[in-house]
């Protein structure tokens, strides 16, 4: 597959799959493009293939299957394998080794693994609701992405004539009286989730408008709006708050005398300085204050005018 077929047209198309990451028709797995690492230091990224069955009546011994991934070659360039985790020689004896096979391009360049079942009796790895990784690849960025931002997708069956689609099948056992350990494959559909402009910048939203009684205290919640990771902020008033993979979600509590506005002043990750996300910037703590005579200490007074 060279670039004069996958060529400036396919922008068109890659966009739409990208903009719509499940809306294709529900079929017996989903297979997911995962972000993992972004490298700003060597200008490389991690993604990896995950597949699953979308429930316990469509789990499925894993045959044959071509999982192509398609990218933009002005965002990522030099795809490398850097895991074979399922599905392959070295975790099932079912399976041959893993093949990988880059197809560079003009505008949109393929990276296809190859699942090469050799099972019998239709056995293998089972594809079950549990999140199986397939391969993790590894990108360079390419020089002239200055955002380091990138974009993977997968296409389903038919969703083009020309361009190669992603194929998966299931192995089931059919003995015959000449052979009665052969296994057939057939194909079966499935949905595709993306990756959506990933990129290597932090953005990090703030929430917990609330008003509270003179002496209290209030939660402010900070939340990563993209999973980069990790993500420092600071907060008014001097708090620093880091956000990691392992804690994407952070509480700060804080109790102001008058009413505040707490804002996210900065976001920094690895790579630089990301964002706060538009509009949840920032909060409102208002807080009520005593009265000058509590209604249970005052003592009302009565008087009458003599005349």
């Amino acid at each position: 597959m060279k670039s004069a077929v996958i060529g400036s047209w396919l922008i068109f198309i890659g966009l739409l799959a990208l903009h719509s990451n499940t809306g294709f028709a529900q079929g017996r797995f989903t297979l997911r493009l995962v972000p993992k690492t972004i490298d700003c230091v060597n200008n490389k990224v991690e993604a990896c293939v995950e597949i699953r069955a979308v429930s316990k009546d469509s789990a499925f011994v894993m045959g044959n299957a071509n999982l192509r991934i398609f990218y933009k070659s002005a965002q990522l360039t030099s795809p490398t394998i850097k895991s074979r985790n399922n599905f392959t020689s070295a975790t099932s004896g079912d399976y041959s080794t893993m093949g990988f096979l880059p197809n560079p391009g003009l505008d949109t360049s393929i990276v296809t693994l190859n699942i090469l079942y050799n099972g019998e009796n239709g056995q293998g790895t089972t594809v079950d609701t549990t999140w199986l990784s397939v391969a993790c690849l590894e990108f360079s960025i390419a020089g002239t992405n200055a955002t380091k931002c990138y974009d993977l997708f997968s296409l389903p069956k038919d969703f083009s004539l020309a361009l190669p689609n992603t194929v998966v099948t299931r192995a089931y056992h059919s003995p015959t009286n000449d052979d009665p350990t052969r296994t057939l494959t057939t194909e079966v559909n499935g949905t595709f989730i993306n990756i959506a402009n990933q990129c290597s910048l932090p953005i990090v939203a703030i929430a917990g408008d609330t008003t509270i009684n003179n002496g209290g205290t209030a939660t402010l919640t900070l939340t990563s709006q993209n999973n980069i990771f990790p993500a420092t902020i600071t907060l008014t008033g001097g708090a620093s708050v880091q956000l990691t993979q392992a804690t994407p979600v952070k509480t700060v509590t804080v109790s102001p005398t008058t009413q505040t506005t707490y804002q996210i002043l900065t976001v920094t990750g690895a790579c630089g300085a990301g964002s706060a996300a538009s509009g949840k910037s920032q909060v409102v703590v208002q807080v009520n204050q005593p009265q000058n005579c509590p209604p249970a200490k005052c003592i009302p007074l009565t008087f009458r005018i003599v005349k």
